[in-house]
């Protein structure tokens, strides 16, 4: 899971997908029409902000016939957050150096 923190914020940062996962948090499984007619994007992009969410981990994608279903992924968040907490509170000189090997 060495990316996943930084792909799930990565993810979340942009204010379209904030919406499109602001919106499924208001749903137990979101319809593809219904982004369709809540976005003012077309549907290559918003394709392109589920695959985004999708490969953060923060989307499961249900196909039935044509269509296709979104479900939030509330479990990802939930193991995210900890951790994130976990490295701020870790040695401050270990934790600088971890980060910047990563970016290298």
């Amino acid at each position: 899971m060495p990316g996943a923190i930084t792909d799930v914020f990565k993810a979340l940062s942009d204010p379209m997908r904030w919406n499109i996962v602001c919106q499924m948090a208001a749903v137990d499984e979101l319809a593809c029409t219904t982004l369709e007619t809540t976005l003012p994007i077309t549907k290559p992009t918003i394709s392109y902000h589920i695959k985004v969410l999708y490969h953060a981990g923060l989307v499961q994608v249900r196909k039935e016939g044509r269509y296709y279903f979104y479900r939030l992924r509330l479990e990802v968040l939930d193991s995210v957050l900890p951790e994130i907490s976990g490295r701020l509170r870790a040695e401050p000189d270990a934790l600088a150096d971890a980060e910047v090997a990563a970016v290298r």
